[in-house]
C-alpha cells in the first residue's frame, strides 16, 4: 500500500503529539483524569505513524486498508473487518478484513448482514464499545449469527466502532479476539476512538463528495431538470413519466438532501456540480 512521504510539519508534529501522550505515561498514571493503560515503544511508535500518516494524506484513497492491519496490531487482536454502510442500497458493503475467511465474509455480505443482532445493536453507540458490555456472550452465543459468523473465524472478544462520514455513510471497525485471549478492555477503546477520529476525517476524501450519490439516477435526473427551471408538468413530459410520479421523487429529493423548497435543491444540486469539478 503506498503511503504518504512525511514531511516535518509543526501542527502534525503537535496533533500526533497530543494523541499519543496520554498513552506514553508510565502504568497506573494519570492524565486528564483518564487512567492510562500499557503501550509498548512499538505500539507507540506505531500510533504515532498511523495518525502521522492520515494527517498528512493526501490522495482520495480509502484509508481503512491503508491502517486496517496496523490498528489490530495496537489493539492486539487477531482478526479485523471493516465496512461501509450505504444509506441508499441500505446494506453493508466495500468489505476491509485482517485475518478472516473471505468467504465467510462473502456470506455476510450476501445474507447474513440482514440477520445480524449483534450490528443492529452495536451501532447505537457513537464510541468505541466492548461487544460484551452491549450483548452479553451469555446472549449472543446462542443466537443463529453467532454460530454462522462468528464462530467459524474464532471470534468471541469484540470491540466495535461505527462513525458516520458524508451523505449519510457509516464506516466501521469490527476487531475481535479469540476465545483464549483476554478480553478488550478501556486502554483498546481509548486507542479505537483515538485511532478513527483520524480516519473519519481521512474518509471524508474518498467518501461521495456529492449529493448525486445519494440519489437514485431518476432522481438525479429529476433534480437536474428542477436545477434548469423545469416544472414538475414539463419534467412529467420530458421523461414520459407521471405527474404523480414525479412529485413523488422530488419530495425524496428534499428529504433525501434536507432541501425546503425546489430554489434550495436546484442550488445544492448545481453546488454538487462545482465540488465535482
Amino acid at each position: 500500500m503506498r503511503v504518504s512521504a512525511y514531511h516535518e510539519d509543526k501542527t502534525t508534529f503537535l496533533l500526533v503529539k497530543q494523541q499519543i501522550a496520554p498513552f506514553t505515561l508510565p502504568r497506573g498514571k494519570k492524565t486528564m483524569g483518564t487512567q492510562v493503560r500499557d503501550m509498548t515503544g512499538s505500539e507507540i511508535e506505531m500510533l504515532a505513524g498511523v495518525v502521522r500518516d492520515l494527517c498528512l494524506g493526501q490522495t482520495r484513497a480509502d484509508p481503512r486498508p491503508f491502517v486496517a492491519d496496523r490498528l489490530r496490531r495496537l489493539l492486539r487482536a487477531d482478526t479485523l473487518a471493516s465496512y461501509t454502510w450505504d444509506p441508499r442500497q441500505e446494506r453493508y458493503e466495500q468489505p476491509v478484513i485482517v485475518n478472516q475467511d473471505p468467504t465467510n465474509v462473502a456470506r455476510y455480505l450476501d445474507s447474513l448482514q440482514f440477520d445480524d443482532p449483534l450490528t443492529a445493536r452495536m451501532r447505537c453507540y457513537e464510541q468505541a464499545t466492548i461487544v460484551e458490555t452491549a450483548f452479553p456472550m451469555a446472549e449472543l452465543g446462542s443466537t443463529g449469527f453467532y454460530q454462522d459468523f462468528l464462530r467459524p473465524d474464532g471470534m468471541y472478544h469484540g470491540i466495535n466502532i461505527y462513525r458516520p462520514v458524508r451523505v449519510g455513510r457509516v464506516i466501521d471497525f469490527r476487531i475481535w479476539r479469540h476465545r483464549s485471549r483476554e478480553a478488550f478492555e478501556d486502554r483498546d477503546v481509548d486507542l479505537l476512538n483515538t485511532i478513527m477520529t483520524f480516519v473519519v476525517s481521512a474518509s471524508d476524501t474518498f467518501c461521495a463528495t456529492t449529493d448525486q450519490d445519494i440519489l437514485t439516477a431518476r432522481e438525479v435526473e429529476i433534480a437536474r431538470l428542477v436545477a434548469r427551471g423545469c416544472t414538475d408538468r414539463d419534467i412529467a413530459r420530458i421523461l414520459g413519466i407521471s405527474f404523480s410520479t414525479v412529485r413523488t421523487h422530488v419530495n425524496r429529493c428534499f428529504e433525501k438532501l434536507g432541501c425546503a423548497n425546489r430554489a434550495e435543491l436546484g442550488a445544492r444540486f448545481y453546488a454538487s456540480l462545482s465540488s465535482q469539478a
